[in-house]
């Protein structure tokens, strides 16, 4: 994931290694370019669909209690795990950073901050708040505050030292105070020591003895520090040693003292320094204590009374997840309000792969299920009734329903994720019914879609909807809707016509990488798809200064292409080639020339194009450039050259026995085809070596080619 903030970050790492685990996939791949979403994927889409991550659509419901989903800050940038992702796609880390209007966060703790993620994680603010109370304390004598404070930092070595259970702070003895504030402060740093060193029982006697204090400030914090201690003390016992928690092994009896602590906190100082905390305290409490019940509905509560601006909300849509829908003891309870019923729905009617990954699980949430959940939607006909549609779309296979369920609404001024997702939903089941309404729709929801993640959705379906209707250089077109780069860039590689291509690199006011991007599918078209006449004309697009240096795997999503390699690549390492244009001004005349054919795959070998899927591997009729490539002609594959030499009666001997050495080597040194097109099998390659050796022992291929694989 990536780090959007301390707060993201701390609620990842404590689902890390859980059952928490299925609520999204392993985000080391990349995204599938289209709307439909009915099984778990890396990639999130920006409205409600039962193939995101759960924390994306909890996150979209929490978001709308705040009204309309507006920008209100720059999109995330893209990472190693989010890779292709653009401004179309999320990942569950943005979800609880974006989704949820974190518009007043102020400042936010860094992931690297002192002792962040344990017990000590707030020494430092106690530490400032412990001072402010001395200094506040008017019948504390300044010498022993002095006192009290050196003694409070000399106290984090029991944080330095990471070691639960040493014996004191380091201290060689505690400052002798005689005052009774001096006296009370005393026994809340001796406390807090206790309390950072694991020492539960130390802790609590220290706490007792202050409990009355005189002093507001201890005597508060005393007892909000009581909650802390009984609820550390019932799960200390539960880690094992690799880290693992076991509920089963919660100290109960800690539990149940935890909760009357944080009741009669509450109770004593329902608007306290502590109180928020302390309130999320009690759901901690509750989990521990395994009352499922009872948490349920808690999360209901806050669920409901939280501000969508407060950065808690991230927080809070992590523990849900976690405490709640990932887990099998609690989620057996029935959820008590629509929020989270409807983000369970949705997980329901989810196809999710087995553990094994071999099958498909199928939806376990049938009609007449959902159907009898009337009652709780009761105050939001307008998300029962998106429930409705989307079981009808995804599981019953009727995108006629799904068009009475949701009327359409699709000229507002801006949308929640809600009513966004209603006409997302609408206009899917339009695709699907190749309705000719379709494209006139998704035209008037760009109108309103102005929200985070809502018009790159929008265009997303418009460019699937050209592309289907024969109207693919709609997306190219100077005045086009679509400013997306990365939809047209996935157009480019996998669809675009050569006229396409050439026009979208002649635009000025497209992005540089992107007509690069053009001019590179392009010239790699005209030379594997065999128009090498048009190779001479267009390689003069390649742009002064283009380097040769960059990586090729995701072509979508790179910051630098080595578009320079078609006019300053490496040409031969041994077999006598002449430049890339003289090469392909030969096959313009003779498309089966041998020599010329080799000499291009050792351009595409020597200068990394192996990995290069520029159109070559077709995608699915139903995603973003799957429906037909427009570019003429048929890819072949560098291993196609070598077959074909081999088989070609009249090639010359050099010629033939260079083919035979690259065939084999195609499968160096681990046995997969590194050249494209199908793989021949063992045998096969055992016979071009024998062959090699057999017709053309003489030759530097046939010394040089020691083993086959």
């Amino acid at each position: 994931m990536k780090a959007f903030g301390y707060k993201a970050l701390l609620a990842a790492s404590l689902i890390a290694g859980s059952t928490a685990a299925l609520a999204c996939s392993d985000s080391s791949c990349y995204p599938t370019w289209k709307l439909f979403g009915s099984g778990n994927s890396c990639e999130g889409r920006g409205f409600l669909t039962p193939g995101n991550d759960t924390r994306i659509n909890l996150a979209f419901l929490l978001a709308d209690r705040g009204g309309p989903n507006t920008v209100s800050r720059p999109y995330p940038k893209d990472s190693y795990d989010t890779a292709g992702y653009g401004d179309v796609f999320l990942d569950p880390a943005a979800a609880a950073y974006y989704a949820v209007r974190t518009g007043k966060e102020g400042e936010q703790a860094s992931e690297t901050a002192p002792y962040a993620g344990t017990r000590c994680a707030g020494f430092a603010a106690a530490s400032k708040a412990l001072a402010a109370a001395m200094q506040a304390s008017k019948g504390l004598p300044v010498a022993e505050a002095a006192a009290l404070k050196a003694a409070r930092s000399v106290s984090e070595v029991t944080c330095t030292s990471g070691n639960d259970g040493v014996a004191r702070a380091g201290l060689d003895a505690w400052p002798t105070v005689s005052s009774r504030p001096g006296r009370e402060f005393l026994g809340y740093i001796q406390a807090a020591d206790a309390f950072y060193a694991g020492q539960w029982d130390q802790t609590r006697s220290a706490l007792a003895a202050i409990g009355s204090a005189s002093d507001p400030w201890v005597r508060e914090t005393a007892a909000y520090l009581s909650i802390r201690t009984e609820y550390a003390a019932a799960q200390a016992g539960a880690f094992s040693e690799y880290g693992d928690f076991d509920l089963a092994k919660v100290d109960r009896s800690s539990v149940r003292r935890g909760l009357v602590a944080n009741a009669a906190y509450l109770k004593a100082w329902p608007s306290g320094r502590y109180a928020a905390s302390a309130q999320g305290l009690v759901r901690r409490g509750l989990w521990l204590a395994g009352d499922n019940a009872s948490l349920a509905r808690e999360y209901e509560r806050v669920l409901s009374t939280i501000d969508p601006f407060d950065p808690a909300a991230g927080d809070l849509v992590y523990e849900v997840d976690n405490k709640w829908l990932f887990s099998p003891s609690a989620s057996a309870v029935p959820p008590q309000g629509a929020m989270v019923l409807a983000v369970q729905d949705l997980m329901q009617m989810r196809r999710a792969a087995d553990p094994s990954g071999k099958e498909w699980l199928s939806p376990t949430l049938s009609a007449a299920q959902l159907d009898a959940q009337k009652e709780v939607f009761a105050a939001q006909p307008e998300l029962f009734s998106f429930l409705q549609a989307t079981h009808a779309f995804y599981i019953g296979g009727n995108p006629r329903k799904v068009l009475t369920l949701l009327p359409d609404d699709a000229k507002q001024a801006r949308y929640t994720n809600l009513a966004f997702s209603r006409q997302v939903l609408r206009g899917q089941a339009l695709a699907s019914l190749k309705d000719r309404n379709e494209e006139g729709f998704w035209l008037d929801l760009l109108g309103g879609a102005k929200g985070q993640w809502q018009r790159p959705t929008v265009e997303l379906g418009l460019a699937m909807n050209w592309e289907r209707s024969g109207k693919l250089a709609s997306v190219f077109a100077k005045e086009s809707p679509i400013t997306e780069s990365l939809i047209r860039r996935q157009l480019i590689l996998n669809a675009a016509a050569p006229d396409m291509l050439r026009g979208n690199a002649a635009d000025s006011s497209r992005p540089q990488y992107e007509r690069d991007l053009a001019v590179f599918t392009l010239l790699h078209k005209d030379l594997t798809h065999g128009d090498f006449a048009a190779f001479g004309k267009d390689q003069a697009l390649v742009r002064p200064g283009a380097g040769t240096d960059g990586y090729m795997y995701y072509l979508p999503d790179q910051q630098d292409l080595p578009l320079g390699l078609f006019t300053k690549g490496k040409w031969s390492d041994g077999y006598s080639c002449q430049a890339l244009a003289q090469t392909a001004k030969a096959l313009a005349v003779n498309p089966q020339a041998v020599s010329a054919r080799l000499c291009l795959g050792d351009f595409w070998r020597l200068n990394g194009f192996d990995q290069v899927d520029i159109g070559d591997t077709p995608r699915k009729a139903d995603e973003l450039g799957g429906f037909a490539d427009l570019f003429p002609g048929k890819s072949t594959p560098r291993s196609a050259i070598y077959t074909s030499v081999i088989a070609n009666p009249k090639a010359a001997g050099p010629d033939k026995a260079y083919a035979l050495y690259r065939a084999v080597m195609c499968y160096a040194p681990g046995g997969n085809n590194t050249c494209g097109g199908a793989d021949v099998p063992k045998s096969q390659r055992k016979a071009w070596y024998d062959q090699l050796k057999r017709d053309y022992p003489s030759s530097q291929w046939a010394r040089k080619l020691r083993y086959f694989w």
